[in-house]
């Protein structure tokens, strides 16, 4: 028998890597520590069994940091935990179902989704530099790397 909580997937970038969205890592409400909870679980399967020693046993944190970091992710809406009832009324296995697109992104902008989708996906640093970019580069007057003589 087993104790845990199995992950539940909702709407993520990608299944086959991880890839989270930048709104997670940019929401200055979430801290450090419940931005990497999130990084750690969503590198797991929907189905696999999760708990809270387990991440306590992956990380450097203790039990408290890890319960106050999924509080936290519950409270912004990128983690829901639950645990259902068998039928003669004794608790079921529990389950964490995380989302890097929780439901208030959508609240922001109506029905405007895809919009809204585009803007979370596209929304990061662009630096600048003075070198030419690769499908164009510059042949002439180029300097040399120095040689040792």
């Amino acid at each position: 028998m087993s104790y845990g909580a199995g992950i539940q997937r909702g709407p993520m970038a990608a299944d086959n890597f991880t890839q989270i969205a930048n709104a997670l890592f940019r929401d200055r409400r979430i801290s450090f520590k419940a931005k990497g909870i999130f990084g750690l679980i969503s590198t797991h399967r929907e189905g696999f069994t999760v708990t809270v020693a387990a991440l306590v046993r992956a990380s450097t944190d203790g039990k408290a940091a890890v319960t106050t970091g999924l509080q936290e992710l519950e409270k912004f809406g990128y983690l829901e935990r639950g645990q259902d009832h068998n039928d003669d009324g004794t608790f079921a296995e529990a389950w964490y179902r995380i989302t890097d697109l929780p439901a208030h992104l959508f609240d922001l902008l109506g029905d405007d989704t895809t919009g809204m989708l585009n803007r979370v996906q596209k929304r990061r640093s662009e630096p600048l530099a003075d070198f030419p970019p690769t499908d164009n580069p510059v042949t002439g007057n180029r300097t040399t790397k120095s040689v040792r003589q």
